[in-house]
């Protein structure tokens, strides 16, 4: 009998709601700090220079500044939603595709089974991160100028390169429930495969594909963080001239693997441009893992 948790009902709706508040107010990141940039310099009393971006949290909380002087809280909450809705987008559109893909493999493929198995394995021996830099590290300079145009394309090699290997975890998870005796026993009667996987086979999986569909979330933000390192932005990048002889890129769309990204080098000089967004991708993991964890309390067999 399955068991419906109130404790983890409660984690799924507080988890749920925190992260709807914060896509929320990311698109009205002006209700809650300025945009306005900080000062070039910061002067005593007496007018001399005590300190100039980037603004440590000390200086300008609550967060600081970054190093064209940036609220970095204004740039966490524009660049939450970019963040957030993308990973979730990719996702989605992961699932659909693999849930189609996972019913053919389960249902019609028999034969060429282990041959698609084994040969989706050894695609993968090369870290997906590595894949996503080589195919689109060639085109930040083409889409320099059109962030749209390079989101959508980082959107389509993800879904391509994380759809295999969901197709199959969901197909071998409905490949096991084709095991089971009443099931074989509905077939040996000439009940069709939809009126079995809609009658029995969905009922059983769906709370596992709520699971995978968190798990798939948090393996692409922990992705996004090593595609940022690698210069691989949401949206593209923008380059500022801070002199001129040296300039710096940041993330147009400020979505935190960008923020890391652009400014990783600064951690020895100036931690907080780093730990901000890097604390806030903790920030949302653990909240994924809070509904994570009330899915599988919620979904508990007694």
């Amino acid at each position: 009998m399955r068991v419906w948790s109130s404790k983890g009902n409660l984690k799924i709706i507080g988890g749920i709601s925190f992260v709807v508040f914060l896509v929320f107010f990311s698109f009205f990141p002006d209700l809650i700090v300025s945009h306005e940039k900080a000062p070039t310099l910061m002067l005593d009393d007496s007018g001399n220079v005590i300190a100039k971006p980037p603004y440590s949290p000390m200086e300008l909380p609550p967060f600081g500044t970054n190093n064209i002087g940036e609220p970095l809280l204004y740039n966490l909450l524009a660049g939450a939603k970019y963040t957030i809705l993308f990973v979730t987008i990719v996702c989605l559109f992961r699932f659909i595709i693999s849930s189609a893909l996972a019913l053919i493999y389960a249902f019609y493929i028999h034969r060429f089974r282990n041959l698609v198995q084994r040969a989706v394995e050894i695609a993968y021996i090369i870290p997906p991160v590595i894949i996503v830099f080589f195919l689109l590290a060639p085109m930040l300079f083409v889409f320099q100028e059109n962030s749209l145009q390079f989101m959508l394309l980082l959107a389509f090699v993800l879904i391509g390169i994380g759809t295999p290997p969901l197709a199959l975890l969901i197909g071998d998870e409905i490949k096991g429930e084709l095991q089971m005796d009443y099931i074989k026993i509905a077939r040996l009667q000439g009940v069709s495969n939809f009126y079995i996987f809609k009658k029995h086979i969905w009922r059983i999986i769906k709370p596992r594909i709520g699971i995978f569909f968190i798990q798939n979330n948090i393996q692409l933000l922990l992705l996004l963080i090593h595609l940022g390192v690698l210069g691989i932005f949401i949206g593209g990048s923008r380059q500022i001239n801070m002199t001129e002889e040296t300039s710096v890129l940041l993330s147009i769309t400020n979505e935190w693997g960008g923020l890391i990204g652009s400014s990783y080098k600064e951690f020895l000089h100036h931690p907080w441009i780093v730990l901000a967004p890097l604390f806030s991708f903790m920030l949302l993991i653990l909240l994924l893992k809070i509904i994570l964890s009330g899915i599988e309390e919620s979904t508990k067999i007694k």
